[in-house]
């Protein structure tokens, strides 16, 4: 918890008032991640912004959902996707339904109470959804 507490305040330190946004977000949930740090491309120096933050959670009848369903962010910002569901997730590009460009652009998979990051390098609009549950999906936008 110590490790990423310390990255959080290190980032909100440093960045624009969505950060501050994002830390009144993770302030909800940050209590269910343990000491994680996988799959992150983050070093203690790295400035790249975090523009957005997307959560895969569940709904008031336990149904998983990601929230916000869409995000917009700028091209070279990373998202922070928060798994807080009870089975690892992937976070892909597509939508699972033998899209040709399924999983070209981003996939990582994402364990149970743990978190990844993306850097957006590359515009467009990409519909993403988890392979292991492709009722998680939504939309990313990635502005130039």
């Amino acid at each position: 918890m110590q490790i990423l507490n310390t990255y959080l305040m290190k980032k909100i330190l440093k960045k624009t008032v969505l950060s501050i946004l994002l830390f009144s977000s993770l302030g909800i949930i940050s209590s269910s991640f343990g000491q994680i740090f996988a799959q992150s491309s983050h070093s203690e120096a790295d400035s790249t912004p975090i523009g957005a933050v997307i959560i895969m959670t569940s709904d008031d009848q336990g149904n998983p959902m990601v929230n916000p369903e869409k995000t917009t962010i700028k091209q070279g910002d990373e998202i922070l996707v928060l798994n807080n569901l009870t089975k690892t997730q992937t976070f892909t590009n597509g939508n699972g339904t033998g899209d040709p460009m399924d999983a070209k652009v981003f996939t990582v998979d994402i364990s149970q109470n743990s978190f990844a990051e993306y850097l957006a390098s590359t515009a467009g609009n990409y519909s993403f959804y988890s392979k292991n549950d492709p009722n998680l999906n939504g939309e990313l936008i990635v502005l130039p």
